[in-house]
C-alpha cells in the first residue's frame, strides 16, 4: 500500500510540474561535449539515493529537470562513477548550470541558488586542500631513504598540519556564515584524508550545535537534519556516560571567577553565607528567557532573606547578553566569559544542557540541582519559611 501511494504522489507531482506556471524547482542549463551522454537528477538522502529523472543530452547539451519538495534537501546532477554536481533544492527554484561532462563540479557555473553556489565553492576549498597534501605525500615518498629524510619528514608534518588548520579555520568560519542553510550542515561532514573528517563532535561541538540550533527550527522534517539532531543526541549520550559525576549533592561547589556586563570580575566563594542559585542560562535560549520570569518572583520573594542569584551566560557577544539583561530587567549577579559552550564555568559544572542550575547553601555545597519552576519555590519555602 505504501508502495502504491508513493507511486501516486510522484505521478501527482509530475503533473503538477507540467502547468504553464508550475509550483516546482527547475533546474536547467547546458553540458558541453556531452553528446549522447546520460545524466540524472538525483535526491541525496541519508540512508542512500532517489533517482528522480534522467536524460540524454544532444549536441546542444541542453537539459531541464523539474520537481517538487516541501524544504530545501540535497540533490546531484550524475553523469558517470565520481562525476557529479552537488546542488541545494528548494521548491520554486530556478536553477541554471553550465558545466563540462569531463568533470561535473569542477568546471560549474550556477546561478539561482546561493546553497548551491555555497557548497560548490566549499567543495573547490576541500579540494584544494587535499591537492596540497597529495603534493606533500608525493614529495615524502620520494625522499624516503635519502640522507635527508627525517629532517624532511618533520618539516613536512608541519607543512601538513597547517594545510588542515587552515582548513578547518576556513571551515568554521563557513558553518557560522551558512548557519541557516543546508550549506552549513554539509561542511560538518567534510573528509580532508579517508576517516580524517575536517570537524568532529569531540572538537569542534559550538559548530555542530549551531546548525542542529538553527535549522532544527526552520526544518524539522528534513533527513539530512534531523540525522545531525540524532547524532548529537547520541553524542551527548554518551559523553554523559562516560563522565564521572562530580557535582553531587553535598560536595562544595567549584569556584567561578568570571567578569559582570561592567567587566569587574565577581567571585562565587565571596557569596558564601548566603544561599545561591548558580544558574546557567544564555539570551538565545527560548527556555531559559522563560524560566527568568519566574525565577524574578522568587527572588523577590526570598531576596532579603538571604538568597542570591549567580547567573553564568553561555552567550556569544557581549551585545546580546546585555540587550536580554535589560530588557528582562535581571536584577541578580551575572557574569559571562561569552565562550558559548567552551565556557570555563560550564564545563567545571558539566553542564550539557541549559537551563542548569545548582542550589548553594551557606557554606557553598551543592543542596539540590536543577530546580525549577514550583520545585524552586518548594526548595526555598523548606529553607527560608
Amino acid at each position: 500500500m505504501r508502495k502504491v501511494l508513493s507511486l501516486l504522489f510522484i505521478v501527482i507531482s509530475f503533473y503538477a510540474c507540467q502547468t504553464e506556471e508550475p509550483e516546482c524547482f527547475i533546474v536547467s542549463g547546458k553540458i558541453k561535449d556531452a553528446n549522447g551522454e546520460k545524466i540524472y537528477l538525483i535526491e541525496l538522502k541519508s540512508n542512500g539515493i532517489n533517482v528522480l529523472d534522467s536524460t540524454i543530452l544532444d549536441d546542444t547539451g541542453d537539459f531541464l529537470f523539474k520537481g517538487q519538495t516541501d524544504i530545501p534537501k540535497f540533490y546531484s546532477l550524475k553523469a558517470g562513477n565520481n562525476n557529479y554536481l552537488t546542488l541545494i533544492i528548494d521548491n520554486l527554484d530556478r536553477i541554471q548550470v553550465e558545466t563540462h561532462i569531463n568533470n561535473l563540479w569542477k568546471n560549474a557555473k550556477i546561478e539561482g541558488s546561493k546553497a548551491s553556489k555555497e557548497i560548490l565553492y566549499l567543495r573547490h576549498q576541500l579540494e584544494n586542500s587535499i591537492k596540497q597534501l597529495d603534493s606533500l605525500a608525493r614529495f615524502y615518498k620520494s625522499q624516503i631513504g635519502k640522507r635527508r629524510y627525517y629532517k624532511v619528514k618533520d618539516s613536512l608534518n608541519v607543512v601538513s598540519e597547517n594545510i588542515i588548520k587552515t582548513h578547518t579555520d576556513f571551515s568554521k568560519r563557513f558553518v557560522k556564515r551558512n548557519s541557516n542553510s543546508l550549506a552549513g550542515l554539509m561542511a560538518l561532514y567534510q573528509q580532508i584524508a579517508p576517516r580524517r573528517y575536517v570537524l568532529t563532535l569531540k572538537n569542534d561541538f559550538e559548530y555542530f550545535n549551531l546548525i542542529d540550533t538553527s535549522l532544527s527550527r526552520q526544518y524539522p522534517k528534513s533527513d539530512a537534519v534531523r540525522k545531525l539532531h540524532s547524532q548529537i543526541v547520541q553524542f551527548q549520550e554518551s559523553k554523559k556516560d562516560q563522565e564521572t559525576e562530580v557535582l553531587n549533592v553535598g560536595v562544595v561547589a567549584p569556584d567561578i571567577k568570571l567578569p559582570n556586563p561592567k567587566g569587574d570580575t565577581l567571585v562565587l566563594s565571596a557569596l558564601r553565607g548566603k544561599y545561591v542559585l548558580v544558574d546557567f542560562w544564555a539570551s538565545w535560549s527560548d527556555p531559559c528567557c522563560s524560566e527568568n520570569k519566574f525565577l524574578m518572583q522568587v527572588y523577590d520573594k526570598y531576596k532579603a532573606k538571604g538568597f542570591e542569584v549567580f547567573q553564568i551566560s553561555l552567550d556569544r557577544t557581549k551585545k546580546s547578553w546585555i540587550k536580554a539583561i535589560e530588557k528582562d530587567q535581571l536584577p541578580w549577579l551575572q557574569v559571562s566569559d561569552l565562550l558559548f559552550w567552551d565556557s570555563k564555568a560550564a564545563k567545571k559544572y558539566n553542564v550539557q544542557k541549559i537551563p542548569a542550575n545548582f542550589l548553594l547553601d551557606k557554606k557553598g555545597k551543592i543542596i539540590a540541582k536543577d530546580l525549577r519552576g514550583d520545585f524552586l519555590e518548594a526548595k526555598l519555602s523548606e529553607i527560608f519559611n
